[in-house]
């Protein structure tokens, strides 16, 4: 099924879609933070349709968590993490556009029955209804809304599809490239120490001055705050509530219809792709044919299939109305005609059928004992969480009134950056109240947000500090290491261009000791500093070496021995696998082609002002 392909597919359009626009709205649970932000204009427009800055910063909130603390610091970084999520935002936007000029179109049976199967929404490997309900109310979203997520992903995934169809590669073709990718390379290194070199450097004040006045933006320090919170959550209200066997008894007679069972019948089908392969088999089925022998040597639902076909027990509104309806015409131990779903045909088998009956209570008393068990603390905390709004709202100078009616202590961090948010604040809504709205200032309180079921956050900004550039002199050591640095790598790199030159020759070159013989493999990506400069060596003549400078990924300076390059050789099984990634690569070069096809016919305005505003 769709939902489970996407969980694995990184470079599935209809991966990125659906996950950025259904697991995204998971995370981000509420959009209550969003109450304080600004008017949510347009982030770009592609031919006239808007990419909103609410859908922009949701996915930066999300993205920029992954950025080390260096990267967090530099401005380069951020503009570019900043650049690289709004031209995937174009691309699914492009994408959902073009999906629509081909007319692709899937089915409102087809998008219940990608539901119903989702691993999401299953309970002991059934479709969990209640479950569901929670799922999309927890998160706020409708049931309407998440179809039309499942439906884009699915059309875009017809899309994929199509193009997989058009992706392939020849013998020829995939045995040179096995023969470059899986290339083994017989090296020595020799590493040149920087830090003696580095000791012997001076760098003026007037270097220092230059290079601080060229490079301003790399010092910049970013907007930080110091926050108040309260942390209100269920979980701790659960600890003093207390249920007796009469609340249990009479939610039991008041309840009963949930502990009606409904008739459940235990399914098996084969599951073919032509009419006339399933014609054949029911004829088989006909002549005495064993049902379970059928379903695994022929079915093309593999889960199924290798249990003989079995669904195990299934309720009404499981599978599509077509799969039910031949199900129910048949008697306990029949099976139909072929019958087509999805351009695929199904024989389906009726093994056991059971009938409705009510529960009886010793056997749901701890569901009833959970139920009410949430019922309390869902209205014990929704009670709470309103009386400290009201208490948030009526004191904006203090979390204290607020902590008081709750119960809990306000709790306080240090400086922070949208870049480095501590793990208990970490959420999109939360993080877009503290740094892009009107309390990001100081002097207010915030709503209770949700973070979570019975979660919620109040946060108070106690302290802002506007982004700055470090002075001159806060600088200074961090240039004075860095130009010493610069220095001593070009004097060592010409001293290993010398030797190179030297070694070329057939001299020997006191000081430059090479460690033991290494294998490469080009795939395997030893080092990547210096894997590209290994590899693009020239092969040496039989018996001899040739050699090359580089920097190692520790800035020290090294230089490549290459004595021996062996072309790649794999095995029939290795071929295969091979042959896969090849013809994956040749479908991603086919997204991109089609990307910048459709980009290039596209009128893409982007709000540059919003974009490269502060963060």
């Amino acid at each position: 099924m769709v939902m489970e392909k996407l969980n694995g597919a990184s470079n599935n359009w209809a991966s990125k879609f659906l996950f950025g626009f259904i697991s995204v709205t998971f995370v981000i649970s509420s959009m209550a933070g969003y109450l304080y932000t600004r008017t949510d204009n347009s982030a770009a427009k592609v031919n006239g349709e808007e990419i909103s800055q609410h859908a922009f910063q949701n996915q930066y909130n999300i993205a920029s968590r992954n950025l080390s603390p260096q990267e967090a610091d530099s401005p380069a970084q951020v503009a570019n993490l900043k650049r690289q999520i709004l031209s995937s935002l174009i691309d699914q936007e492009l994408l959902r556009q073009y999906t629509n000029e081909l007319k692709l179109g899937v089915s409102d049976e087809r998008i219940k029955q990608e539901i119903v199967t989702s691993p999401n929404f299953q309970n002991n490997g059934k479709f969990d209804n209640a479950l569901y309900q929670q799922v999309l109310q927890t998160n706020g979203i409708s049931a309407e809304t998440y179809a039309s997520y499942v439906r884009e992903a699915l059309r875009l995934e017809q899309l994929q599809g199509g193009l997989a169809i058009t992706a392939f590669s020849v013998p020829a073709q995939r045995d040179a490239l096995a023969k470059l990718f899986f290339q083994r390379r017989n090296i020595r290194l020799a590493n040149l120490s920087l830090a003696d070199e580095i000791a012997k450097q001076t760098v003026t004040d007037a270097e220092i001055q230059a290079y601080y006045d060229a490079h301003k933006a790399d010092f910049t320090i970013p907007e930080s705050v110091k926050v108040q919170y309260l942390d209100l959550s269920g979980a701790n209200m659960e600890k003093n509530i207390n249920i007796t066997d009469v609340e249990i008894a009479q939610y039991y007679q008041d309840n009963k219809a949930q502990f009606t069972t409904q008739g459940q019948q235990r399914l098996a089908h084969i599951q073919v792709k032509t009419e006339q392969q399933a014609q054949d088999l029911y004829n088989q089925l006909q002549n005495g044919a064993a049902f379970a022998d059928l379903a695994k040597n022929h079915s093309i639902d593999p889960t199924s299939a290798e249990k003989g076909g079995d669904l195990s027990w299934v309720s009404a509104g499981e599978f599509p109305k077509v799969f039910e309806d031949a199900a129910n015409a048949l008697a306990v131990g029949q099976y139909s005609q072929p019958v087509k779903l999805d351009n695929n045909y199904h024989i389906i088998l009726v093994k056991e059928r059971k009938d409705a009956g009510v529960l009886p209570l010793e056997n749901v008393k701890a569901q009833i004992v959970e139920q009410i068990r949430q019922n309390l603390v869902n209205n014990q905390f929704f009670s709470v969480e309103k009386r400290i709004a009201e208490k948030a709202f009526e004191d904006p100078s203090s979390l204290k009134a607020a902590a008081d009616e709750a119960g809990v202590k306000v709790q306080e961090t240090g400086y922070f950056s949208r870049n480095n948010i501590p793990a208990a604040l970490n959420y999109p809504n939360v993080a877009s109240a503290i740094f892009d709205s009107e309390i990001s200032q100081g002097g207010s309180n915030s709503e209770p947000m949700s973070v979570g079921e019975q979660h919620s956050l109040v946060v108070r900004v106690l302290e802002h500090k506007a982004q700055s550039t470090k002075s001159l002199e806060e600088a200074k050591a961090e240039i004075t290491a860095m130009l010493k640095q610069q220095k001593a790598e070009t004097i060592v790199l010409a001293q290993a261009d010398k030797f190179v030159q030297e070694l070329a020759s057939g001299k020997t070159v006191d000081g430059v000791k090479f460690g033991a013989e290494q294998t490469w493999v080009f795939t395997e990506n030893k080092n990547p500093a210096l894997n590209n400069q290994v590899f693009s060596m020239a092969k040496p003549a039989e018996s001899k070496t040739t050699y090359k400078a580089a920097k190692d990924t520790n800035g020290d300076v090294v230089i490549i021995a290459l004595d021996k390059v062996t072309d790649g050789k794999l095995s029939e099984a290795e071929q295969k696998q091979f042959a896969v990634q090849i013809e994956q690569a040749t479908q991603i070069g086919l997204q991109g082609s089609l990307l910048n096809a459709l980009r290039a016919k596209a009128k893409i305005e982007i709000n540059e002002s919003f974009i490269n505003q502060e963060q």
